[in-house]
């Protein structure tokens, strides 16, 4: 009977199955512990399949969490060298895009590092014919080279397309600013609709389209210098990604209200805010019907 239960319980930690586990635990709390014919716990499986709801199971055990950290499989290997190999194709694939993929694989190899004992992070496994093989580090670094590579050629061509329509960005609105809408007086030298009541959401967005697409070109280049070391791709690499992609987003939306403003510096006159509404919306809600088919 308790096999049976132990036999239930690696397949819901398999498949993540986390409020089957819990139930079961509740009813039977030995079997905690019990291990698989390869002296597998539930956590080991949660690392090698990368369950996060199973695993965060252990966090529950208080002071005793560290035993579970201890075990080892009849392969010597800890929990640690366990994370170190790359994750199955069906659990990688939940995340799109190599270098996020490579930033989870990393989440989970750090945090399974802090619960290790630390001679469990230097510590080199052994094989059948007991030769010595690599530290929890190395062998990340040996599962995860193609993963790497994908992941920095992804984050080169994202970052090559972002700094590609920043720089459009930047070149439009900077020449906008100096042949601002209705011209300039030539005597005055000053903007013809200056005083215009849309003349100053005008000026404004595009200042912002300038600062905020210069400030992309600058981050997606940052991004196109770096080292691509493994540990990069933890937090420095996503961050500028998303700074860059956050940044090139507020230059498109300044430059549409730019746009908008000047639309109705030059034809005030002709169409009312209600109606220009009313086009924008209806011409938007056509491009994203016909988008989405």
């Amino acid at each position: 009977m308790v096999q049976n239960h132990s036999s239930f319980l690696f397949d819901a930690a398999i498949s993540g199955n986390v409020e089957f586990l819990i139930i079961l635990i509740r009813s039977y709390p030995d079997l905690i512990w019990s291990l698989d014919e390869k002296k597998r716990s539930i956590f080991h499986f949660a690392i090698i399949y990368r369950q996060e709801s199973v695993f965060n199971l252990i966090y529950e055990l208080g002071a005793i969490k560290g035993i579970s950290a201890l075990y080892t499989d009849n392969h010597h290997n800890n929990m640690l060298q366990l994370a170190a190999e790359i994750a199955p194709p069906d659990r990688l694939n939940i995340i799109s895009g190599a270098a996020l993929k490579l930033q989870r694989e990393l989440l989970w190899f750090k945090e399974i590092e802090k619960i290790v004992q630390p001679s469990y992070r230097k510590k080199k496994n052994i094989d059948e014919n007991k030769k010595t093989l690599d530290t929890p580090w190395e062998l990340f670094t040996k599962t995860h080279k193609n993963l790497h590579k994908e992941g920095e050629k992804w984050m080169k061509d994202t970052a090559n397309y972002g700094m590609l329509v920043a720089t459009m960005i930047a070149t439009v609105v900077f020449t906008t600013a100096f042949t601002v809408p209705g011209g300039n007086n030539q005597e005055l030298g000053t903007a013809i609709l200056l005083s215009g009541k849309w003349f100053m959401a005008f000026f404004i967005s595009d200042a912002i389209a300038l600062v905020s697409s210069s400030t992309s070109i600058l981050t997606f280049l940052s991004i196109l210098t770096s080292r691509y070391a493994d540990k990069d791709f933890l937090y420095s690499l996503p961050a500028r990604l998303l700074l860059g992609l956050a940044t090139l987003f507020i230059s498109i939306a300044s430059m549409v209200i730019a746009f908008s403003a000047t639309c109705f510096l030059v034809y005030d006159s002709e169409i009312t805010c209600s109606n220009y509404y009313n086009k924008f919306g209806c011409h938007s809600s056509y491009i994203v019907f016909n988008f989405t088919l």
